[in-house]
């Protein structure tokens, strides 16, 4: 039977975020100030000013000057928390605005364009007898400008309606990552406050043996010592939950409550599936910006009038790149495909582990307690070792949390959102060439 003890930190869960936290304003930490005389605070419709009680005691307002109003909440499940940075995220409504401004600017374009076809039927082109060589006529350089301008156009606007739909899965994956670690912060406080229980009876225990003279001040200074660094253990776990607590409130725009309740996952284990590399690749958002740079890229090389040698050998270089990215894209988002499943199947491994562990560990705590109740251990050590039950079985849920994080990777590669921090920067930055 395992003597050693185990704290509640060695479970800790580190879970990184997929994407940037949205920027929401919701709630501030204002401290009040206790005023030396009572006055009547004028009357006044700033929402954001504040206001005053009975005793004309000015109270700290939740709302921040110039946005929106938080709501309150009682409650979060993670369906809730997904729906609310979707439908209040800052980062997706401008794209979805950028998206408006470039339809519009892009049917004004048209409207040009047709007008100019009126008036000027037909480009006229003069070749020579170098067929990768025209001669513009001045007419038809307006024609051009206006027909590229507008494929630009298309291809930002095309590139912008993927970005606001892989903005929503990423929102969806950061939330569900954040969610987690709230939970997953839960039980290791949980788990700590027990191990302090376990500890406090250690020092008593220690204490006891030192006033029967079988122990020493020593034994209670060790003690006390561990006693102590769960609960420095303990406070930085509760000012952690406290602080990701806060700003996940912020996210949602919501009024931050430090007690809120959370309501927990339903965690369903499954192996990871068989997926094929080139359809995933097929649909993911980053793929297909990168492809629409490259079809662009061709357009422009196609329907380029010009005579100027150096221009054509500009332009067919901008169009190898834009080739050269989209292969690039693809082997880097290959390897992220095959990464996030290998992620998934270490930890769908690891949650097997844990909960036969836990298992384990239950059947020797019930030999436990036939063992106590025969009166061959002490109640002192049934309920250490009740802790040692208590502790794999938390493990056995933490690492579940991990794995759901894991399996919502997985799940959104189907959905068009490979996670991958460093290649979507990439993607991004060529989209914007």
């Amino acid at each position: 039977m395992k003597k050693a003890m185990v704290g509640a930190s060695v479970f800790a869960v580190m879970l990184a975020a997929t994407q940037p936290a949205l920027v929401h304003a919701a709630d501030s930490t204002i401290t009040t100030a206790t005023p030396t005389t009572t006055t009547t605070a004028p009357a006044t419709t700033d929402p954001a000013a504040p206001a005053a009680n009975a005793t004309g005691v000015e109270t700290p307002q939740s709302q921040i000057s110039g946005v929106r109003t938080p709501k309150k909440v009682d409650s979060l499940d993670l369906d809730k928390v997904i729906d609310l940075a979707i439908n209040d995220s800052y980062n997706l409504q401008l794209l979805q605005l950028k998206y408006r401004v470039l339809d519009q600017q892009n049917a004004s374009l048209g409207l040009n364009y047709v007008d100019y076809l009126n008036a000027s039927p037909g480009l006229r082109y003069v070749t020579t007898n170098r067929s990768n060589e025209v001669s513009l006529a001045q007419s038809s350089q307006t024609g051009q400008t206006l027909d590229s301008n507008i494929r630009d156009l298309d291809n930002q606007k095309l590139n912008t309606q993927l970005q606001v739909d892989e903005a929503k899965e990423g929102t969806r994956l950061a939330m569900t990552g954040q969610y987690v670690q709230l939970l997953s912060t839960q039980k290791q406080i949980a788990l700590s406050e027990e191990y302090i229980q376990v500890l406090t009876r250690d020092v008593q225990r220690a204490q006891t043996l030192q006033s029967l003279g079988s122990g020493t001040q020593e034994d209670i200074d060790k003690a006390n010592r561990a006693l102590q660094a769960e609960q420095d253990n303990l406070t930085k776990l509760k000012d952690s939950y406290q602080e990701t607590l806060s700003t996940l409130c912020y996210d949602l725009g919501i009024v931050y409550d430090p007690n809120i309740q959370l309501k927990p996952l339903e965690v369903k284990l499954d192996p990871v599936p068989t997926v094929d590399a080139d359809t995933l690749l097929g649909k993911s958002y980053q793929i297909q910006s990168l492809g629409n740079s490259l079809n662009k890229a061709r357009e422009d090389e196609e329907k380029a009038i010009t005579d100027n040698s150096f221009q054509e050998q500009a332009n067919k270089a901008t169009t190898d790149i834009a080739a050269q990215q989209l292969e690039q894209g693809k082997v880097t988002y290959a390897k992220a495909i095959q990464s996030n499943l290998q992620d998934m199947d270490t930890a769908y491994k690891a949650v097997q582990t844990a909960q036969r562990e836990a298992q384990d560990t239950a059947v020797d705590g019930v030999n436990m307690q036939i063992r106590y109740n025969a009166g061959v251990v002490t109640k002192y050590d049934l309920q250490k070792y009740q802790y040692q039950v208590d502790a794999t079985q938390a493990k056995a849920e933490l690492t579940s949390m991990q794995y759901y994080v894991q399996k919502a990777k997985v799940d959104a590669m189907s959905k068009g959102y490979i996670a991958n921090s460093s290649a979507s920067s990439a993607s991004a930055a060529s989209a914007q060439q």
